[in-house]
């Protein structure tokens, strides 16, 4: 039998392996649009996010099941469900979407996001962008809150757990600048913490959707180079 030491060593593992092949895939695709060859913003960004899913996600998820043959967070938790839980997801999305506006009138922020480059934007390509963010961010969730989180929770406690969480996911932000990392902190603090109480990963996923969607929305309306269309 695989003791919880073991779960969670796995787990950062997978984690460090899995991030860095996927640092591996933004490399390619920040080459292929240098070269100015062959550069399909949308397809481009289906890539990145559809890999996300793949590296960041379903295959650390196959590898789990394969090596400890169950689920973190399988225990039910009676406050997963409960009104004030979706309250406190329902205002801080709330607050989030008004803090991005305001956000979004930094230039540096609008040379990130929206990660999907095109300077005319309809009903079509918003909806591209945000299901790409939703999908990534579904398997991202998982490695992050779910997978990792567990298995440390388990062999090392809650707040150890919670510090190697925010030290791996302040790192990952570290190629879109020092202060994106430091703000990732708090807000991964914030994610740790709903996922501990509710016992699952959903209200993450929704969280941090509507921080990355709201974001990009956000920059698009505050960019001079870029407009927005219902057709």
């Amino acid at each position: 039998m695989k003791t919880a030491e073991q779960q969670a060593i796995f787990a950062i593992a997978i984690t460090v392996i899995a991030s860095y092949l996927y640092f591996l895939v933004l490399g390619w695709i920040n080459q292929v649009k240098n070269t100015g060859a062959a550069n399909h913003p949308v397809r481009l960004y289906l890539i990145r996010k559809l890999s996300g899913l793949l590296l960041l996600g379903l295959i650390p998820a196959l590898l789990y099941f394969l090596f400890f043959d169950l689920l973190p967070f399988r225990e039910e938790n009676s406050s997963g469900n409960s009104l004030s839980l979706w309250a406190l997801v329902t205002g801080i999305s709330v607050f989030l979407i008004l803090l991005n506006q305001i956000n979004s009138k930094s230039a540096g922020l609008q040379t990130v996001y929206p990660e999907m480059r095109i300077r005319q934007w309809n009903l079509v390509s918003i909806a591209i962008a945000g299901g790409g963010w939703v999908l990534y961010l579904t398997g991202y969730e998982y490695l992050f809150r779910c997978m990792l989180l567990s298995g440390c929770m388990n062999a090392f406690g809650i707040w150890p757990a919670i510090a190697i969480n925010l030290a791996l996911y302040s790192t990952l932000h570290l190629p879109k600048g020092f202060k994106e990392a430091l703000a990732a902190i708090p807000f991964g603090a914030l994610l740790c913490y709903l996922t501990i109480e509710s016992s699952s990963i959903l209200p993450a996923i929704i969280l941090h959707s509507v921080q990355a969607i709201s974001t990009e929305i956000s920059c698009i309306n505050r960019n001079k180079e870029m407009s927005f269309s219902l057709i």
